[in-house]
């Protein structure tokens, strides 16, 4: 019966979110993190409690006052994490009165925004004067904060990171301090992909470029062909993914390029029909064939059906998206050598798990360059990375399948992604993942939070602050 009800759940409001996005002209979407009658629910709505206290601080003065009254401090934007980071014991805040634009530079290209300001504003504040983001990731919804706080990434042969493109921040930290902070400064290396341990991103800088087109492609391939040409595939595009999915060899292609071509006629409109159709197939379609027990042998018949798409549209259009259904994701990296060999075993976990009933799930693989050193404890850092996400429908079963990939992720060195389902991992695997950086940040995350006021369950388990200093 539970099945049936998070089916029915999981169908309606995806549907819902993707009629009230439409209908508002493309203004609003249930599915992010709010509060209602006091009530913190996230965009999935897995995770949901009252806070002590809600605040809406419109400055960072404000900001910075409210940490010096509160016992315990926890923030959220979009609230499109997956995990408890956004659980607060006291006071939780929201951003979202702290958002717009503070300067521009024209010379310089360089935008300030404030830290609640969401990707898709920046995206549009930029656009309106000639600028667009190096490149994005896939999702628009959340704070510029909240991105930068789990070193958000995109795919690309030479780019990998919304961090890579700010060039300074203003931090809030737990002695109520105001700190600007480049990217060579430990403090923005501990606050990029820190999960606001060590403060609050207040401010970020925008090191913009002149706005481009991207042609964008979707185009269905055989894993076989892909496998022992995939450097290749890499050095030919500017941004590039793949689809893996169980039970078949087939698998999809997608491809972001520059491109002085016009775009699209009514590109926005298609690229928008295309991700509705895929909400509403995953959202209603795929866990009955998965849950039937014939997903084995429909599996290599469904995705050769798949029209590929090939779209001229402004960049930001083309790296973001705005609709997902409701679904669960647990991603990591792992070193770039590995990728196939890690992806196959993710796979076979799968498929060998599949009788005991699991919902539709499919790996999408990112990729992003070595050199990555504005993060210590990003899982993109240093090395050239593959990202393996795994996507299920948020239905029973998800949970055991997470739980035995995680000891697997573990087992082949992989470092976890912060702002996805992590239960898992504890504060001997980050001594372990990141020895030396783990321990600058334990030093910098008791120097600018001495009490703890950032802490949660989930920093606890993963950082282990050091003593509480009164």
């Amino acid at each position: 019966m539970k099945a049936i009800v998070d089916y029915l759940r999981t169908g309606i409001l995806t549907t819902w979110n993707i009629l009230a996005y439409i209908l508002s002209g493309g203004n609003y979407l249930p599915l992010e993190g709010r509060v209602r009658g006091g009530v913190f629910r996230n965009w999935i709505g897995r995770y949901r409690y009252r806070p002590s206290q809600i605040a809406h601080p419109a400055s960072h003065q404000e900001l910075a006052d409210l940490i010096r009254q509160s016992q315990h401090v926890r923030l959220f934007g979009a609230g499109h994490s997956f995990n408890d980071g956004i659980i607060s014991e006291e006071t939780l805040i929201s951003l979202d009165r702290y958002s717009g634009v503070l300067w521009r530079d024209d010379e310089t290209k360089q935008m300030a925004v404030k830290g609640g300001t969401r990707v898709r504003d920046v995206a549009a504040a930029l656009h309106k004067v000639g600028w667009a983001f190096t490149a994005l990731p896939s999702h628009n919804a959340q704070s510029m904060g909240g991105i930068l706080s789990t070193d958000v990434h995109g795919t690309g042969r030479d780019w990998g990171f919304v961090s890579e493109s700010i060039v300074g921040m203003t931090i809030v930290n737990g002695r109520g301090q105001i700190i600007e902070c480049q990217p060579e400064d430990p403090l923005f290396q501990a606050a990029i992909g820190g999960i606001g341990a060590v403060g609050i991103i207040a401010e970020v800088i925008v090191q913009a470029v002149d706005r481009f087109n991207i042609e964008q492609k979707v185009e269905a391939a055989k894993l076989a062909e892909v496998a022992p040409n995939l450097d290749q595939l890499i050095q030919a595009n500017d941004h590039f993914s793949l689809y893996l999915f169980p039970f078949t060899d087939d698998c999809q292609i997608n491809t972001w390029n520059r491109t002085t071509k016009r775009q699209s006629i009514l590109g926005p409109q298609r690229e928008l029909l295309s991700n509705t159709i895929d909400a509403l197939l995953a959202g209603w379609l795929g866990d009955p064939m998965a849950y039937s027990g014939r997903l084995p042998a429909i599996s290599p018949y469904i995705h050769r059906f798949r029209k590929g798409t090939n779209l001229v549209l402004e960049s930001a259009e083309g790296f973001n998206r705005n609709l997902y259904h409701l679904h669960q994701e647990l991603e990591f990296t792992v070193p770039y050598e590995q990728t196939f060999a890690a992806a196959r075993r993710f796979l076979k976990l799968y498929e060998d798990m599949y009788p005991q009933g699991l919902p539709y799930t499919l790996l999408e693989l990112r990729f992003t360059p070595a050199g990555h050193n504005c993060t210590l404890l990003g899982a993109g850092q240093v090395q050239s990375s593959t990202w393996i996400n795994l996507v299920t429908n948020d239905l029973p079963g998800y949970e055991e399948y997470f739980a035995a990939a995680e000891q697997i992720v573990k087992e082949i060195g992989g470092r976890p992604h912060l702002g996805k389902y992590c239960r898992g991992w504890t504060n001997a695997d980050f001594q372990r993942l990141y020895p030396e950086r783990f321990a600058t940040f334990q030093e910098l995350m008791q120097e600018h939070d001495p009490q703890g006021k950032f802490a949660n369950p989930l920093t606890r388990r993963l950082f282990k602050p050091l003593a509480r200093v009164c």
